[in-house]
């Protein structure tokens, strides 16, 4: 026998356990995402897939870190999540994600979701699709993964600690000047942050004007023309925990002197997965922005 139906074999016996397994599902609570699908779980689930870093995040956060049966090659956060089994990337592999029978699969909105939802619609496995747009989404998320999973309480009791260190953060720079930022999402292409990106509301709430949140994209390709003609006065650049703002990557900027964040030496790095996962550390991530923006909050202890 080839390898060819080695594989074709393979794969057709994992359809067949899959549908064995997935019979249909019981009518129960009902539960609208947000591209507008609605999904029925008859109680709180028990085998889980998150096919997101901050879904993975919020979960363990909630105390259901035990019923995280997989995650994306990307989950590198709490430390407990690279001990589950992995699966993929962007696309994830479907037949490791049947193997872990999962009761519920939760992802983002982005690429291939519309695939993903015909694999998990036609094995009748519950997919769960948030779009987090804005800040209050993400508190969202939190707080629809609580009920769907039992843990309501302990989902309000973070979005409430959340609410109200973000209350005080605007609290403390209501009155300060609002400097001009760039914020790079990537360098090569320059990708920033557009319409439909939570980074906007964390860009406004650390209070800075992002130069491109006006652009049409939620991760718009920018040019430098257009970067020098809008003048950012803070360059923010989203970097790896243990990456730092070399003199290589300042003399790469150093080639537009014509910028004011240039001149003034007001290049600065933030931690990528702090504010780029809408998960519960992103109001680190937006307090080390704050201080960034207004030196002043670390001056007064105020951070």
């Amino acid at each position: 026998m080839g390898p060819g139906n080695v594989i074709r074999r393979s794969f057709a016996v994992t359809l067949l356990w899959a549908f064995l397994v997935y019979p249909g599902i019981t009518l129960g609570e009902t539960y609208t995402d947000d591209l507008g699908r609605s999904i029925q779980i008859e109680r709180p689930p028990q085998r889980i897939v998150s096919l997101a870093p901050g879904i993975t995040e919020i979960l363990f956060s909630l105390g259901l870190g035990d019923r995280v049966v997989g995650v994306t090659n990307y989950c590198d956060y709490p430390p407990a999540a690279v001990t589950k089994q992995r699966v993929g990337g962007l696309n994830p592999n479907f037949e490791v994600i049947l193997t872990l029978r999962p009761d519920l699969v939760v992802g983002t909105a982005g690429l291939y979701q519309e695939e993903n939802i015909l694999k998990f619609k036609r094995f009748g496995i519950p997919f769960f699709i948030f779009d987090p747009t804005s800040l209050a989404k993400i508190f969202d998320m939190i707080l629809v993964l609580g009920t769907m999973n039992g843990v309501e309480q302990a989902a309000k009791v973070e979005v409430r600690q959340l609410q109200e260190r973000l209350d005080l953060l605007r609290q403390k720079i209501a009155s300060f000047p609002r400097p001009r930022l760039l914020y790079v999402v990537d360098k090569e292409p320059l990708i920033s942050v557009g319409k439909g990106s939570f980074l906007n509301d964390l860009i406004r709430d650390a209070g800075g004007i992002s130069i491109t949140q006006g652009l049409e994209n939620a991760y718009p390709l920018v040019s430098i023309e257009y970067v020098i003609q809008q003048d950012p006065q803070v360059i923010i650049l989203a970097m790896d925990a243990d990456q730092v703002v070399t003199d290589q990557e300042k003399r790469y900027w150093s080639r537009w002197l014509a910028l004011s964040a240039v001149r003034e030496g007001r290049i600065y790095k933030v931690r990528r997965d702090l504010l780029n996962r809408p998960g519960p550390r992103v109001l680190d991530g937006l307090e080390e922005l704050a201080g960034l923006l207004h030196p002043s909050l670390n001056r007064r202890g105020n951070r």
